[in-house]
């Protein structure tokens, strides 16, 4: 994930100047104000990263105990939203993020020693300084009761001056699957996936036979069984209607593929896909970002219009892996009545917690204030995760399903000396009463019992089906009878 910088002048006032130089308005308490200049080194608390900004080009390394390297360069306007600078503190707004930057003299040294190529496709060292980034970052270490240390010397003396590319891709995944994290990945070069997969066919590792799109025929099902008439968008991303005349229903498939791209509404979802696809290569992640905010924003809106006769809503995010968290909020906002404090955020970093946040409703103009029932599953993951947390302090919502997945963080994205890019969970979520989901999931208030694998999940949902009937609504349609 990119992280993106909007400027902000008192009021959101760009300045675009000859020189173009990036500068910003910060009013101050005691009425007057005075202009600074954003230009310079800072390093971000809690993300083991380092920015550099000069005039209108912003540069982020990645840094670990061993190795620093250049990640990006970008337009500033690319960024996100500067929302307070002073001569030792940098403010960075993205999403529902903020982050904090620290004034830096200059830059490290080790961020300004050229690597060789022979180093930079070392091995060796590649796999140090992966096993560092971890050590230095992950947040999960505890609650799954791993010996990283441990990992480090068994996988290290797998390695020899002979080790080929495949092997030590071999060995990351090794550690990658001891983590069991849904948001741990690694991409590789094409043609070593192609090695990879012919490896996996050869120990017989067969990939699972059912995909994203057999979700999306469930939740099909699912509201062609209940709904009055199924009104849904960008291919089935969202689907809504009525049940028993005072239920609404909407089924959100993903915190994802959520903007207003102009794609007709019902096309096939791979159509759908690639038509979305081919607009998003050409918006920067901030901006697309805000597509997928407003765009959900705007279909929130419709709904809750379309369906002002409910007395009562469900909430179906059981197919719903994530995607972006503001999105995730912007749907929670149409379902409270009051701004208010419901879960925080923190980065793990070098053994130390930092960069505290706190994540609020902010009632959006058209919302719903009756009771929601939330439907979870195992497949319910990341941004969808969050919405269930932000439940927990709304006392109108009442969770039905099953435990969620348990991988909360936003993932912090990363690239070896090699090129291989990677990402994994370095931020920990807690409810308001400090408890910590990570790896355990939350679990809903009436269980309905589904399996924790998703093949299993999903080809026993398909059974179920068959009879006309879905146990998570049923169980609401019973808790709804006088």
């Amino acid at each position: 994930m990119r992280f993106f910088i909007l400027l902000l002048v008192t009021s959101i006032i760009l300045l675009l100047g000859t020189a173009c130089s990036v500068k910003k308005e910060i009013a101050k308490s005691d009425s007057h104000s005075e202009m600074m200049n954003a230009d310079g080194i800072w390093q971000q608390e809690g993300y083991s990263r380092i920015i550099e900004l000069k005039d209108t080009t912003i540069s982020v390394y990645d840094i670990c105990e061993i190795h620093c390297s250049l990640s990006f360069s970008e337009h500033v306007l690319d960024f996100g939203e500067v929302v307070e600078v002073n001569k030792n503190t940098l403010i960075i707004k993205h999403g529902i993020d903020r982050w904090v930057y620290k004034k830096m003299d200059k830059l490290p040294e080790v961020c300004t020693i050229e690597i060789a190529d022979a180093k930079a496709n070392d091995v060796q060292y590649n796999f140090e300084v992966f096993w560092h980034t971890f050590n230095e970052n992950y947040c999960a270490f505890d609650v799954k009761g791993i010996d990283w240390q441990e990992v480090y010397r068994t996988q290290k003396a797998k390695l020899n001056a002979n080790t080929t590319e495949l092997e030590l891709y071999l060995i990351f995944e090794e550690m990658i699957e001891l983590l069991n994290d849904g948001h741990v990945k690694m991409g590789v070069p094409s043609e070593l996936v192609e090695a990879y997969q012919a490896h996996k066919e050869s120990i017989n590792k067969k990939p699972s036979p059912y995909s994203f799109l057999h979700e999306l025929e469930l939740g099909e099902q699912i509201a062609t069984i209940y709904l009055d008439s199924v009104r849904q968008g960008n291919a089935g991303m969202v689907r809504w209607g009525m049940i028993n005349k005072d239920i609404g229903y909407v089924q959100v498939n993903g915190m994802i593929f959520q903007a207003n791209y102009g794609i007709p509404e019902d096309v096939p979802f791979p159509e759908f896909y690639n038509n979305y696809g081919s607009h998003m290569e050409t918006r920067k992640d901030e901006p697309q970002r805000s597509d997928e905010e407003a765009g959900m924003k705007k279909r929130m809106d419709k709904i809750i219009t379309e369906l002002a006769d409910a007395k009562s809503f469900i909430l179906d995010i059981r197919f719903n892996g994530g995607g972006k968290d503001a999105v995730a909020m912007d749907i929670l906002n149409h379902f409270c009545e009051e701004e208010k404090l419901v879960a925080t955020k923190k980065a793990s970093q070098g053994g130390q917690i930092l960069n505290k946040q706190d994540i609020r409703t902010q009632p959006s103009r058209k919302r719903f204030e009756g009771d929601v029932y939330l439907i979870t599953s195992h497949r319910t993951a990341s941004a969808a995760e969050l919405l269930t947390l932000g439940s927990l302090a709304l006392d109108n919502f009442t969770r039905i399903g099953s435990r969620t997945e348990g991988i909360f963080s936003s993932t912090l994205d990363k690239v070896l000396p090699n090129g291989w890019d990677y990402e994994f969970s370095n931020e920990i979520y807690n409810d308001l009463a400090g408890n910590n989901y990570e790896n355990r999931g939350i679990e809903p208030d009436h269980a309905i019992g589904y399996a924790r694998d998703k093949d299993k999940f999903i080809a026993n949902l398909y059974e179920e089906l068959k009879l006309g009937k879905d146990a998570a609504i049923e169980k609401v349609l019973l808790l709804k009878r006088p």
